[in-house]
């Protein structure tokens, strides 16, 4: 009988393959290089800027408007997936246009409008396009911590100085920045110098001391809870700190606010029967506890514990007369004029954000940010739920860091480098929250060509092993 020789099997060794979703082309420091140009422009004095056509270009727009080719190719690659979440700011981003048209016309409305919804849209789209992870955001943080560090040690320098360095120095440069009223350039305006607590408040590169404390200080969640070490993480901690020589009561508030909710989250997680959502409810129960039993409502017992309680009591009448002009024109609002008001009350300034804006373009761009604020917090924290232990930290962080300064914009107005921050962070939330992507990741398959093709797909541009 003739016998048959069995052929042997082919060899199966396994390989490492490393698996990307297509659509992902950027990496490293190439993908976050447009956030980072326009973070280090946000670290510049005001005073660096360009008058083109009656257009002032302060350096957040400079930097968005020299990345705006790289993003414009971001945006045809596809390289993002839009959400309902990116409508809210664009469809706010357009009303602050179209309300501008109506309030000074179409020529002069629209150039005036164009130019603020520039500054709300372009720093959202950096930092949707530039992040897609936790490791994304690490990188920027590394990269970011020099800069930030030097900001930072310029207040301790303008302290132990006794008056301002930086502003001063960029003034006689390029000249002292123009003051407005009713948006037109009427004089000059200058540099604050206050004492507080026997110590000047100092500013920095930033355009006002508050400024400086709430930018440095919504940086502390997110370093401490990066999992960064040595140098970056250290410096990144310490220049935070630095924002106390802002001598500022909302700083401040920044910083105990950013640490108190880093303490929760470390507690809740050695505590089994503690949660966020726990947390929420009390907290929120008691703020409704003591706004209904106190006589005049939580917001005065606040002010008793500011440096300047009556700044505060101001920031109260800004609330009530500013609320009566959004009430008057709630649509497209009154632009750069004055909202009525009593004669005492002799500074036009609105120390709140959500106000200002909804004062001057009407409610729809006031709502629509804030919505998006809160769905970023959301997002996150739903999302910081699935995540690695590492991760969730770091999720965690930005939801902090979001979150604190989107609240404290009730007693300060976002402007300069601090708005295009803002923006650029509620971005990044957006996209950490809502990114699908299964991170690259090495597999082992099998070498043999005939059984990697039978394999399923997991998802579009990934095979799974047996």
């Amino acid at each position: 009988m003739a016998t048959t020789r069995i052929q042997p099997l082919p060899r199966l060794r396994p390989v490492q393959q490393t698996l990307v979703q297509p659509g992902s082309r950027l990496t490293g420091l190439a993908l976050i290089m447009p956030a980072l140009v326009l973070f280090y422009a946000a670290l510049m004095p005001s005073e660096f800027r360009l008058v083109i056509a009656d257009q002032t270009f302060y350096p957040p727009r400079l930097a968005s408007i020299l990345v705006l080719p790289a993003i414009i190719w971001r945006l045809a690659a596809r390289e993002v997936r839009l959400t309902i979440w990116d409508g809210f700011v664009f469809f706010a981003s357009l009303w602050m246009m179209v309300s501008f048209m109506v309030v000074y016309g179409p020529e002069s409305g629209l150039l005036r409008g164009a130019a603020l919804g520039y500054d709300v849209a372009m720093p959202y789209l950096i930092g949707r396009l530039s992040f897609r992870d936790a490791t994304d955001l690490r990188r920027f943080l590394v990269y970011a911590a020099p800069g930030l560090f030097v900001a930072g040690g310029t207040l301790l320098l303008e302290v132990i100085a006794g008056q301002p360095l930086v502003r001063p120095a960029a003034a006689a440069i390029f000249g002292p920045l123009p003051f407005y009223e009713n948006g037109v350039a009427v004089g000059s305006r200058g540099i604050v110098m206050e004492a507080r607590l026997g110590i000047l408040r100092a500013t920095g590169p930033f355009s006002h001391p508050i400024l400086a404390g709430v930018f440095l200080a919504s940086f502390l969640p997110l370093y401490f809870a990066s999992s960064l070490r040595k140098w970056p993480g250290y410096s990144g901690v310490i220049a935070s700190i630095f924002g106390i020589f802002s001598v500022s009561s909302t700083a401040i508030l920044a910083f105990l606010i950013g640490l108190a909710l880093l303490f929760v989250d470390w507690f809740q997680r050695i505590i089994e029967f503690l949660s966020w959502k726990i947390f929420i409810a009390v907290i929120g129960t008691a703020v409704l506890a003591v706004q209904l039993a106190s006589q005049n409502g939580i917001v005065p017992i606040i002010t008793r514990y500011t440096f300047n309680s009556q700044s505060a009591r101001y920031r109260r009448f800004i609330w009530e007369f500013g609320s009566e002009s959004v009430a008057n024109h709630p649509w497209f609002g009154i632009g750069f004029k004055a909202y009525a008001r009593p004669d005492w009350m002799n500074s036009p300034s609105v120390d709140n954000h959500w106000l200002l804006l909804a004062i001057r373009f009407g409610v729809i761009p006031s709502y629509s940010l804030f919505i998006v604020t809160l769905a970023g917090i959301v997002l996150l924290s739903i999302a910081a739920a699935k995540k690695p232990e590492l991760d969730r930290r770091m999720f965690v962080g930005l939801a902090i860091s979001l979150f604190t300064v989107g609240l404290l914009g009730f007693s300060v107005a976002l402007f300069s480098g601090l708005q295009a921050w803002f923006y650029m962070m509620m971005a990044i939330a957006i996209s950490l929250g809502t990114n699908k992507m299964i991170q690259a990741r090495r597999v082992t398959l099998p070498a043999h060509r005939s059984l990697r093709e039978k394999m399923p797909l997991t998802f579009k541009g990934e095979r799974r092993a047996p």
